[in-house]
């Protein structure tokens, strides 16, 4: 559910326009009117952060969970081929240079 951008922003919404209207009624000990109302600009601000900052980032959470996972490439590492240093060789190999 979460995976989408526009779920977890709209999510992002909800619950701050909850918390925050619940801060200005207790907190600032505002009238409901207008503490829901406060709630909603700050938290179009907070929300409107939230997509703003996950839109920059360039890529989507899944690929993100890829690269970290190495799954991204197809070396298996997310650097890709040739990347860093040289595999460590296999045990035929060693023992192949060992005979002789």
């Amino acid at each position: 559910m979460l995976k989408h951008r526009r779920v977890r922003v709209a999510c992002v919404f909800l619950l701050g326009w909850v918390s925050l209207a619940a801060v200005e009624r207790w907190a600032e000990q505002a009238p409901w009117p207008t503490a829901v109302t406060h709630g909603v600009l700050w938290s179009a601000v907070l929300a409107g952060t939230w997509w703003f900052v996950e839109m920059t980032q360039g890529r989507s959470s899944g690929e993100a969970t890829a690269l970290t996972v190495g799954k991204a490439s197809p070396s298996g590492g997310p650097l890709g081929k040739g990347a860093g240093a040289s595999p460590p060789a296999s045990a035929a190999e060693s023992s192949k240079d060992d005979v002789g």
